[in-house]
């Protein structure tokens, strides 16, 4: 389903166990500390971190912000993940599943419902970067 795109930063490394996708904490500490972020993306950040397990669906993820629908939440979501994504300098899955969806997976492990929901568990990585950046 996901086909990994290699990364060009030879000066980037990443641990062994991790996937090229999932940056490491100082990753996302600058990225976050790079990107703009409205207050509804932090919610859903903070939402995420708080959920018990870092574990949150979608359809979640809209309820904090004040809307309505999975898909909405996951839309959201996908955009703030593309951004950090791209000023961590992480490299985007290839997938059969939308952009937006794909690039949620640099934040989290995410599966699919028998609906259109996805569960998503936040990375250990991520949850650090957060603390560390004070978001959480």
């Amino acid at each position: 389903m996901f086909e990994m795109i290699n990364r060009d930063d030879a000066n980037h490394q990443t641990q062994k166990d991790t996937a090229p996708h999932i940056g490491r904490p100082e990753d996302y500490v600058r990225a976050l500390a790079e990107i703009e972020m409205s207050s509804c993306e932090r919610d859903m950040l903070r939402a995420h971190t708080k959920a018990p397990g870092r574990k949150i669906t979608g359809l979640k993820l809209a309820e904090t912000v004040g809307h309505f629908g999975c898909r909405i939440g996951n839309k959201k979501y996908g955009r703030l993940a593309a951004k950090i994504a791209a000023a961590a300098d992480l490299p985007m899955c290839k997938s059969d599943v939308s952009d937006y969806l794909a690039a949620i997976f640099t934040l989290a492990e995410g599966t699919q419902s028998d609906g259109e929901d996805w569960t998503w568990v936040m990375h250990d990585n991520v949850a650090r970067a957060l603390e560390d950046a004070g978001i959480i």
